[in-house]
């Protein structure tokens, strides 16, 4: 069977899109959290977590038109790309969406001096399928930590902070381009120096070994930032 006889053995299927004047999207949103200090107020701990569900969630998706007036050409033109003209419209998914997620963090400071902390946070976008072929546009991680550990007088006026981030791959959908961002990790540290009482000397760096990445697709690969700062209060 040939291409063109397929076409139109099939063109009986070929029925007129679902997609209406966009309406206004529902949602129903629950939010709890617990903040609380524990051993003498030196161990923070705080957390939370959020439930949402849509209905009428706005999203984009990609059209296509064929390029033709005449109705017996439009199934062999919708077999062909270069014969149709394509573009992006926001209207509302025929799917319920929900949308969850939380964090948790936590802080100890002990010695008097010296602060070890953590955070870890989730979301998740989930969809019933109705194959409406919406394009999210969720783009976000599900997983992000961060870990850092830090003291101020370690000598004398001397103070640094340490810190170790890591960001999930995920899928990102965007009207520029699709595809999979990868996961990154990056040290952050910083140090300062009251050399006197009004003038403090500060030294760091974000990411502190220039590795590179992406924290989305399209957009600049990030890398090394060094600085210096001398600030003179009056």
């Amino acid at each position: 069977l040939s291409t063109s006889a397929a076409i139109a053995k099939e063109r009986g299927l070929l029925v007129k899109n679902y997609y209406d004047y966009i309406k206004p999207e529902h949602i129903n949103s629950f939010e709890i959290g617990y903040k609380s200090l524990f051993f003498d107020q030196n161990l923070k701990v705080d957390l939370d977590f959020y439930y949402n569900k849509y209905d009428n969630f706005i999203a984009q998706v990609e059209m296509s038109t064929p390029n033709t007036a005449n109705p017996d050409s439009i199934a062999i033109r919708l077999n062909d790309r270069s014969l149709q003209s394509r573009y992006r419209v926001w209207t509302n998914s025929r799917s319920t969406v929900y949308n969850y997620g939380g964090s948790l963090g936590l802080s100890y400071r002990f010695l008097q001096r010296f602060i070890l902390a953590g955070n870890a946070s989730y979301a998740k976008l989930q969809r019933t399928e109705n194959n409406d072929g919406l394009e999210d546009g969720f783009n976000t991680p599900q997983w992000i930590t961060n870990v850092s550990f830090g003291g101020e007088r370690l000598y004398k006026s001397l103070g640094f902070n340490v810190s170790y981030k890591h960001q999930s791959s995920y899928y990102s959908q965007t009207f520029l381009v699709n595809g999979t961002v990868k996961a990154y990790g990056n040290v952050d540290l910083q140090v300062n120096y009251n050399i006197v009482k009004q003038l403090n000397l500060k030294a760091g760096a974000s990411n502190l070994f220039n590795q590179y990445y992406y924290s989305y697709l399209g957009g600049p690969s990030v890398g090394g930032l060094y600085y210096t700062t001398l600030t003179y209060s009056l």
